[in-house]
């Protein structure tokens, strides 16, 4: 009799450890952005470098990291933080511009951000829109730092996707052909005006999208 109570003991001693270890262990999901599988390896890694965490794996289609990790020796908040610091946004913070910009161009992701139009300060009296050529979120900050270079455009956004770059002018003699012209002269092929072959050869190889010939 003593021993079964002395077993009965041992086992109850036995699942109250269980279940106060699995107390302290969570499992969570938070969105993640990143393009391909060079940034999985990057946030995994980042995520797997915080003690407490058991397990991380990112999905590049979701853009979901799933994280186990030990809640009395580390916080969502701290592998965030891991996460931004090696370029990437996710749902509790943002990574530095320097963060982002050391990334490699097909890791560059559409990102969040600040408006990047001037209309605040400028009406926008015509828009336009047209094809142009590109590949990534290095493509994109190229495209679109072009077209604001051109006097009278207060905003362009370049849709990675659908390939289309839509731009408001605040000054009506801001023509399609002189926004289309100098995003062509920094590489990249426009419905109206075709880059120089050096000017798209000197593009980084991840930008240097398929060609119409």
């Amino acid at each position: 009799m003593k021993k079964q109570v002395k077993n009965f003991m041992l086992l109850m001693f036995t699942l109250c450890a269980v279940s106060l270890g699995n107390a302290q262990e969570k499992s969570t999901e938070f969105e993640v952005l990143g393009n391909c599988n060079g940034c999985k390896k990057r946030i995994e890694k980042a995520a797997n470098s915080i003690e407490g965490v058991a397990s991380a794996s990112w999905n590049k289609d979701s853009k979901i990291i799933e994280v186990a990790y030990d809640s009395e020796k580390t916080s969502l908040e701290d592998i965030s933080k891991a996460i931004n610091e090696v370029g990437h946004d996710t749902k509790f913070g943002k990574a530095s511009d320097s963060a982002y910009d050391a990334l490699p161009g097909c890791c560059q992701y559409d990102r969040e951000g600040p408006d990047n139009s001037k209309a605040s300060k400028e009406e926008a009296v015509a828009s336009f829109s047209f094809m142009v050529s590109g590949n990534c979120g290095m493509c994109k900050k190229r495209i679109e730092k072009a077209a604001k270079g051109v006097t009278g455009v207060i905003e362009a956004n370049w849709d990675k996707e659908t390939k289309v770059v839509n731009i408001k002018v605040s000054d009506e003699s801001t023509t399609r052909d002189m926004v289309s012209e100098a995003i062509s002269g920094v590489g990249h092929d426009t419905e109206f005006h075709k880059a120089e072959a050096s000017i798209y050869n000197d593009l980084p190889g991840c930008c240097q999208y398929d060609r119409v010939q």
